[in-house]
């Protein structure tokens, strides 16, 4: 009988996996799976808020886990009034066609013409930065889409800035 308290011996260690993501996105990949989306919108809370890192994220995540059905990432930033309508008919082709699809929005606070890929879908991811979102932004966001459209929301620390302090010292001779 093996001591299954044991440590693992050298040959039973498991080796990390470098193509295998993170528990925390792994987790947030199964939250967002319970919801049996399709096509999927991330919307950032406030402007500047990484929706496109948020988006990869969850497509690395499900890589392993979706490897049969293809997922196809949209950049829909910077998405014009006029051409928002015939995304949103190429978004849910693909979709007919059995792909999911996770399409990345600018701020409906700056782009209302947004609007129609988050309306379209199954299902919205709302962006947070922590320490740059205010609650204006993030609230007046899910009311735009409507706060039933909303499946979660996903942080992200905020972005360092590198110190002039360091750059500008100098040694002296």
């Amino acid at each position: 009988m093996v001591d299954s308290s044991a440590p693992p011996t050298p040959s039973d260690a498991e080796v990390p996996d470098s193509t295998v993501p993170s528990p925390a996105l792994q987790r947030l990949w199964f939250a967002l799976e319970r919801t049996g989306w399709a096509y999927l919108t991330v919307v950032p809370a406030h402007p500047g808020a990484p929706a496109l890192e948020a988006a990869t994220a969850i497509l690395e995540a499900g890589a392993p886990y979706a490897a049969t059905q293809k997922i196809h990432l949209e950049d829909a930033t910077s998405i014009s009034p006029a051409d928002a309508p015939r995304r949103v008919l190429e978004l849910r082709e693909r979709v007919a066609r059995g792909e999911r699809v996770i399409a990345v929005i600018d701020s409906v606070l700056t782009r209302p013409a947004s609007l129609p890929l988050a309306l379209a879908s199954d299902g919205v991811l709302l962006c947070v930065t922590l320490g740059e979102t205010d609650f204006g932004s993030a609230h007046k966001t899910m009311e735009f889409i409507g706060a039933e459209r909303f499946v979660g929301s996903v942080t992200f620390p905020r972005p360092k800035k590198k110190g002039r302090a360091s750059s500008s010292r100098k040694k002296k001779p």
